[in-house]
C-alpha cells in the first residue's frame, strides 16, 4: 500500500490594520489544514517587506491602511512577485471606485469584510488553483 505524500499547505500573509480583524482571520484559516498564515503585519509598509521575505503564495490584503494603503502595497509587492496572489478585503465592498482601483494595483481578487466567514476560504483555494 503506498502512502500518500501531504499536499503542501496554501501559505498566507495577512496585512490589515485592525488588529482584531487580523486576529479573527488567523483564527478562521487556523481551522484549515491545507492554510497556513506564515506572517501577518499591521500596516502596508511592514506588510510589503513580509510578504517579499516569506514569498507566500496568497496575501490576504487590506485596502485602506496608513502611511502605505492597500492599492500602493499591492503595486509593491505584484511588481517584485507577480505570482503572489493578492486577495484585496475592505469593509467598503460596495464601491465599485476602489474595487476597479485595486483591480488595476494588481489584486487577484476582491472581498468584502462581511464575507470573511463564509467566503474567505474558498477564495484562497480557488486563488492558489488559478
Amino acid at each position: 500500500m503506498a502512502i500518500r505524500e501531504a499536499a503542501t499547505p496554501i501559505r498566507v500573509v495577512l496585512i490589515d490594520d485592525d488588529a482584531n480583524f487580523l486576529w479573527l482571520i488567523r483564527v478562521r484559516l487556523e481551522l484549515e489544514h491545507d492554510i497556513v498564515v506564515i506572517g501577518e503585519a499591521g500596516e502596508g509598509e511592514t506588510g510589503v517587506a513580509l510578504a517579499l521575505r516569506e514569498q507566500p503564495d496568497i496575501v490576504v490584503m487590506d485596502v485602506m491602511m496608513p502611511r502605505i494603503d492597500g492599492f500602493e502595497a499591492t503595486k509593491r509587492i505584484k511588481r517584485s512577485r507577480p505570482a503572489v496572489k493578492v486577495l484585496a478585503v475592505t469593509s467598503l465592498s460596495g464601491d465599485k471606485a476602489m474595487r476597479q482601483e485595486m483591480y488595476r494595483s494588481g489584486a487577484d481578487a476582491f472581498l468584502g469584510k462581511r464575507d470573511i466567514a463564509t467566503a474567505l476560504v474558498p477564495m484562497i483555494r480557488s486563488l492558489q488553483q488559478s
